[in-house]
């Protein structure tokens, strides 16, 4: 138990406990002008909002827009990966083809058959390139 200030009347717990309790049961809302108020002296006191400015589309977007297409028809990354590996070996094969692929093609062509130059679409006129190739 504890005294006042002026070391008249006692305080104990129970008696502080009354006036919280008053307290709470008179508890008055703000009225709804005095929360207009405040809001708008909140508003009044804040620093106008500085436009953001868009970002530019870069040179290359329309293009990382058509990768990016590309990349979901074919079926993603992995699929990418194969078929980048599948290109760089068809790459290298017809660079550096091993000298069994010449003798398949004698082979299934016969021996007299231009191996090198095989004229898949006869309806097209290849004379300037057979004629380059002969001499």
């Amino acid at each position: 138990m504890t005294m006042t200030d002026d070391g008249k009347t006692p305080l104990d717990d129970d008696g502080l406990e009354r006036f919280f309790d008053a307290a709470r049961r008179d508890a008055l809302d703000p009225s709804d002008a005095l929360m207009a108020r405040v809001l708008a002296d909140a508003l009044a006191a804040q620093p106008p909002a500085a436009p953001r400015p868009l970002p530019r589309p870069g040179v290359w977007a329309p293009l990382r827009a058509a990768l990016t297409q590309l990349r979901a028809a074919l079926g993603g990354w992995p699929a990418l990966g194969g078929l980048a590996t599948a290109g760089l070996m068809g790459l290298a094969i017809g660079i550096a083809a091993p000298a069994s692929m010449a003798d398949l093609a004698t082979a299934l062509l016969g021996q007299g058959a231009d191996t090198y130059l095989v004229d898949l679409m006869p309806e097209l006129d290849f004379d300037i390139a057979m004629d380059l190739s002969e001499g």
